[in-house]
């Protein structure tokens, strides 16, 4: 997550000065002033200089891939306030406190990074956070599989420049980690710790976006689907402890629904695709037409939607992803293969519905990111119920590790892409951090890309050794243990 902090030039990342602005404002104490006239979208900050320059760094560069950032002139670093007006200011304020920690640091470059960098912490903590409940509770491998399948180039770049978005998606890719592991392998006597887990990581999810909430409550749904309705009201009636996590959870949905409504959050720049009034089924055709491109932005289609990947790293996940589904609905139960298909209709209707709702007040404004909260429900879901507790058979462990390494692969192939757009244009040197050519990161372009592909292939070989030695994980069920302690 750290390489790719540096691996795009500061702004790179989509909306990232207005994120930026919004958490060293909050940061040093402001609010923010509606502007004038009133408006419900803007407000106004007092940044210094060095922060504004967000604004005008990225402009030659910006939208053209072809052009890399070698042309963008030195960054301003005076320390005089002015005055500006940012869209971001009514988004819920949990993710900027954090990141804007960063800015105490330094206001000008060094500092803007540390915002990344503290990001980034953020992301990889929850991704950190999923890994260990498979290893901690875990019965079937091939969740290790599923897990890093979902971590797509995109939850990578997101997660390492300042925007929310990554945060949320990192702690949805967490949440249904754990709902999986619950409902497949403990839906009649989850541990304790694992739902105190799954309590504390969703009320945080809560806190991160404007429609976070909403997507909880759908995972929610998924979730009982999973459980059995009988079967969850019988655990909501006997376990102290789930009654504690809701209470909990409809606080925080109380401060969130509250803060959304009363600032509001939902609301956004009318600046995506124009859709003309009362346009009726049209609205929802020129919508449709978008799931596509929102499917291959799931991906990875990252800077401002203006840097792609080569065609085959589109196509590892367009193979994968069905494929995990397929399985998953042959050798899932019935139940099992409703949530699935449940979720997935969820991931592909609600987004359009949402859009389609708005599209003559607001163009087509919905990204692939948006609604990845749900979508990686769809891989995690897959792969859990594509494997089955016990022992695998030889044949399927090399199938999975054969896809950790194919993924990583790709992963590395995109990393390098990144950097490339940037530092001498898509259709640059292939081999141009042999000699340092064009636009070169704080870390420097070979040392970079050095260290990446070796994080990368300790993690794949980390990941790869886990699946083929992979155990169950030694549970004594509560029931049992208050048997013994009577005893």
């Amino acid at each position: 997550m750290g390489c790719w902090t540096y691996a795009s030039p500061l702004v790179a990342g989509p909306d990232e000065q207005a994120h930026m602005i919004r958490a060293y404002a909050l940061d040093h104490g402001q609010i923010g002033t509606p502007t004038t006239p009133p408006d419900k979208v803007r407000v106004d900050f007092n940044v210094p200089t060095s922060v504004y320059y967000t604004k005008i760094y990225p402009g030659c560069w910006q939208f053209i891939d072809t052009h890399p950032a070698t042309c963008t002139v030195p960054w301003d670093t005076s320390t005089k306030l002015i005055v500006t007006n940012d869209y971001v200011g009514h988004y819920p304020p949990l993710y900027y406190a954090l990141v804007g920690i960063g800015s105490y640091y330094s206001p000008e470059p060094p500092g803007l990074y540390a915002m990344r960098l503290l990001s980034g912490v953020l992301s990889a903590t929850m991704l950190a956070l999923a890994a260990y409940v498979i290893a901690r509770w875990g019965r079937r491998r091939s969740m290790v599989m599923g897990l890093y399948v979902a971590i797509t180039p995109l939850v990578y770049f997101l997660g390492s420049v300042v925007n929310p978005s990554g945060f949320e998606i990192s702690t949805a890719i967490c949440i249904w980690t754990i709902l999986c592991v619950i409902a497949l392998d403990y839906r009649d006597n989850p541990p304790t710790k694992l739902l105190y887990l799954l309590g504390g990581v969703s009320v945080i999810f809560t806190l991160i976006r404007g429609l976070s909430s909403f997507w909880l409550f759908l995972a929610a749904i998924v979730f009982v689907i999973l459980m059995s309705p009988r079967n969850t009201i019988s655990l909501i009636k006997t376990r102290r402890d789930l009654q504690y996590i809701i209470g909990a959870l409809v606080a925080s949905g109380t401060v969130a629904a509250t803060w959304i409504l009363t600032q509001g959050t939902l609301n956004v720049l009318p600046v995506g695709y124009p859709v003309p009034p009362k346009a009726g089924m049209v609205a929802v055709k020129l919508v449709l037409k978008q799931v596509s491109f929102w499917v291959r932005q799931c991906v990875g289609v990252l800077g401002w939607l203006d840097t792609v990947f080569p065609h085959f790293v589109y196509q590892t996940w367009y193979f994968l992803v069905p494929a995990l589904f397929a399985i998953a609905l042959v050798r899932a139960k019935w139940s099992q293969r409703l949530a699935l298909c449940v979720v997935a209709g969820l991931a592909l209707v609600v987004p359009v519905i949402i859009v389609a709702r708005q599209a003559h007040v607001l163009g087509i404004v919905w990204q692939g990111r948006d609604s990845m909260p749900l979508t990686v429900g769809i891989v995690i879901l897959s792969a859990a119920l594509a494997g089955r507790p016990g022992s695998t058979l030889p044949l399927a462990r090399l199938a999975m590790m054969g896809t950790v390494c194919a993924v990583a692969l790709v992963n590395m192939v995109a990393f390098y892409s990144n950097l490339k757009r940037y530092a001498v244009g898509r259709h640059g040197p292939r081999l141009f951090f042999l000699h340092n050519q064009g636009w070169s990161p704080p870390t420097g372009q070979m040392p970079t890309l050095v260290v990446f592909a070796l994080a990368t292939t300790l993690l794949a070989a980390l990941l790869v050794t886990w699946i083929w030695r992979f155990e169950e994980p030694s549970f004594t069920p509560r029931s049992l243990k208050i048997g013994r302690l009577g005893r």
